[in-house]
């Protein structure tokens, strides 16, 4: 990969002065900011309100995820519908990232915390590479954290 353009957004607010260019790096640190802020973000209207609109389904209204509050993190139901949840969240709002997978991760010595792969293919400007990103969310907050790279 060469020198990618920023994001419009990335462009309006400023988030590198004076570049015109992205490096590669810069733009895998954009996507995980990008997925963050869409995992801490929940969605302000119910699923089935926006059944009947299914144009709306990609759109900022359905920006975010579901409140997993109600759900059980040892329930293993329950947790594939959160990696499910989450799948269809970055793969409607998250354009650069193709053929994306996310999975639990399992993690000893960890308490009340859980942690997620999300993988995928970067695309920017015709080039691919494979990319994935760790995100752990504390349960008590509700707040993914996230960072590139698999879990260790």
């Amino acid at each position: 990969m060469g020198g990618y353009r920023p994001g419009l957004l990335d462009r309006l607010l400023g988030a590198q002065p004076g570049a015109r260019f992205l490096s590669p790096e810069q733009v895998k640190e954009s996507v995980a900011r990008d997925l963050e802020a869409l995992l801490n973000t929940r969605t302000a209207l119910p699923r089935q309100l926006l059944q009947a609109y299914p144009e709306c389904a990609g759109s900022i209204l359905n920006f975010g995820l579901a409140d997993f509050a109600g759900l059980s993190h040892s329930s293993s139901e329950d947790r594939l519908r959160i990696c499910s949840s989450i799948r269809q969240a970055v793969e409607r709002h998250e354009p650069r990232l193709c053929n994306v997978q996310v999975t639990l991760a399992e993690r000893n010595g960890t308490v009340n915390r859980i942690d997620i792969v999300i993988a995928g293919m970067l695309r920017v400007h015709g080039a691919n590479e494979a990319v994935s990103f760790s995100a752990a969310l504390q349960p008590s907050s509700l707040h993914y954290s996230i960072k590139r790279g698999a879990i260790a």
